[in-house]
This record gives structure tokens, sequence and C-alpha cells, in this order.
């Protein structure tokens, strides 16, 4: 089963430890901290997502 991709503004459904990553699949970002019920941080990047580490 694959993990769910999450973009910047969406809310978060589990407080994790996320990794940001841009339009072709490359970390941007190891460690992102995001609590449930909290809306994922702005990303630079273009088409930037984030996934469950």
């Amino acid at each position: 089963m694959s993990k769910k991709k999450y973009r910047p503004g969406q809310n978060c459904e589990k407080t994790a430890k996320y990794s940001a990553y841009d339009e072709k699949g490359k970390v941007v970002n190891e460690d992102v901290d995001v609590e449930k019920g909290k809306r994922f941080p702005p990303a630079q990047e273009k088409n930037c997502y984030y996934m469950e580490q």
C-alpha cells in the first residue's frame, strides 16, 4: 500500500513526522512535524507534497 500524499495547506489527519518532496519526487525537507488537525506548511517548490516518514 502506498503512502498518502498531502499538499501544502491541506489538513493533517495524523500527528507524525513528514517529508516534503518536489514535483520530481526529490526530498526537499526530511523533518516536518505536523499535528492532527493542523495544516501542512506552505512550500516554495512548485507542486510540492508531503508524505509520512
